[in-house]
């Protein structure tokens, strides 16, 4: 990562998105995941993006944003609501952290990554 003042090498902190100015770096994770499913949703159904806006309530330019990973502009809810349109299921668990505070994760099922190769 550059310094955009000094123009100088730093080194990150970890974390992709804070470093990158996303202000609630753990809700953009959970956006691209989402958006990432429901793109390749559209692709395992072999919709085009006009197919999947019907089939979504959604205009044929959301789903290209959306399909695309631009989409700040989304709450989480209907992203998630999207992906349920499309045939997915999502379950949120919630677990006691071993920490004061928790933390927010994001996973795919393990059956389908291996569907997925």
């Amino acid at each position: 990562m550059t310094d955009p003042t000094t123009g100088t090498a730093k080194l990150g902190s970890g974390n992709y998105l804070k470093d990158r100015g996303y202000a609630d770096p753990a809700e953009m994770r959970v956006k691209f995941l989402l958006s990432n499913e429901i793109a390749l949703a559209i692709e395992d159904k072999a919709l085009s993006q006009k197919a999947a806006a019907e089939l979504t309530c959604l205009k044929q330019p959301d789903i290209s944003r959306i399909a695309n990973g631009n989409v700040g502009d989304y709450s989480v809810w209907r992203l998630m609501r999207t992906l349920s349109l499309l045939g997915k299921d999502i379950v949120i668990d919630i677990h006691q952290s071993s920490q004061q505070q928790g933390d927010i994760n994001t996973k795919i099922a393990p059956a389908k990554l291996a569907a997925r190769r």
